[in-house]
């Protein structure tokens, strides 16, 4: 099982707000521990204000050795053909390290900021179409033609490939035509932390959608952890975080806090799985936030951590996304007592 982290824009958790939007040093240091602790690749995100996360990766390939990126990226904003030429120059510049997460987007209000009033179902149309262009961008080796529901392209083509052809494809959505299209479109599908009986349900869907197209997608896995030297100062821990949270008087804005559909969603999942056959599944941050982080965690020393993300291997979870509440020295400890674990 191979362990992704996250790359914040700045030293940013439920615990910590932002000072600003922005640090250089701190996507250094984060970066060069990702790297020298056997992270395979890190999900570089982007939002409606979030900076240029192409940029970043291409300044990360320089001060890095093997880690991989998996950039986060909107249709809408940028013509495909283009998208795909920005990719494989980022992927040549690095050796071979890039890839790209198709981001639709759950909010509609926050996808306006940056002029896109589609509906989410229209997204994930124009998506579906975004990686196909994407992928006849990379392969085609004589120029194309192209004339779909959302783009036109006359004569398209590409002076730059990727390094081995082509470059992975991650897709996550866990509605109607999320699972639909993402079993048609992904190399990687990603989906959220959530019990194992969901979670083994959600693959078998993806499954069944990617079948009449000859996939079979990876299945990715982003949960938060809350680790510690022990199981019982791990749950001491998470104690201790959402005492902390509760004290601020903001504890109810959160990151990423979406809808308030999507947070009525979320303290409803954290409610239901203190009652689910998962021990170390804690919705707590969720709860603390009333609904506004998407925090659904792990909670246990490195054993159990181990263990309980073997289950998740055991019902086709190939690789996770782990992330915990203080990302300089979470990232270090993963790094150095749980990666080993798994590996």
């Amino acid at each position: 099982m191979r362990v992704f982290g996250l790359l914040p824009y700045v030293d940013e958790s439920e615990l910590q707000p932002a000072r600003d939007g922005f640090d250089a040093e701190f996507i250094r240091r984060l970066a060069l521990i990702y790297d020298q602790l056997g992270y395979e690749r890190i999900l570089i995100a982007q939002s409606a204000k979030s900076p240029d996360g192409m940029t970043v990766a291409a300044h990360l390939a320089t001060i890095t050795n093997q880690l991989k990126f998996m950039i986060a990226h909107r249709p809408g904003f940028v013509a495909p053909t283009l998208a795909a030429r920005m990719l494989a120059t980022v992927d040549q510049l690095s050796g071979g390290r890039a890839g790209v997460h198709i981001i639709t987007a759950t909010n509609d209000k926050e996808t306006q900021g940056d002029g896109d009033f589609l509906t989410k179902d229209e997204r994930y149309r124009r998506s579906r179409e975004y990686v196909h262009l994407l992928r006849r961008t990379w392969s085609e080796q004589t120029p194309f033609s192209h004339q779909g529901d959302y783009y036109r392209v006359e004569g398209a083509d590409s002076m730059i490939r990727p390094v081995s052809g082509s470059i992975p494809i991650f897709w996550g959505g866990s509605s109607g035509l999320g699972v639909e299209y993402g079993g048609e479109c992904a190399d990687v599908y990603a989906l959220a932390g959530m019990t194992l009986e969901r979670t083994a349900a959600l693959i078998r869907d993806v499954r069944e959608a990617a079948r009449p197209h000859g996939r079979s997608p990876r299945f990715l896995m982003s949960i938060r952890v809350v680790i510690a030297d022990s199981d019982a100062q791990a749950w001491a821990r998470a104690e201790d975080i959402v005492a902390r949270i509760r004290a601020r008087s903001d504890a109810t804005v959160g990151l990423g806090s979406g809808s308030d559909e999507s947070a009525a969603r979320r303290m409803a999942e954290a409610a239901a799985v203190r009652s689910a056959s998962d021990p170390r599944l804690w919705g707590g941050i969720i709860e603390a936030t009333g609904g506004k982080s998407h925090a659904m965690a792990l909670v246990g020393g490195p054993a159990e951590l181990a263990e309980t993300l073997r289950a998740y291997e055991a019902i086709g979870v190939d690789d996770v996304l782990l992330r915990g509440f203080d990302n300089l020295a979470d990232a270090e400890m993963i790094g150095t007592h749980l990666i080993p674990r798994l590996a």
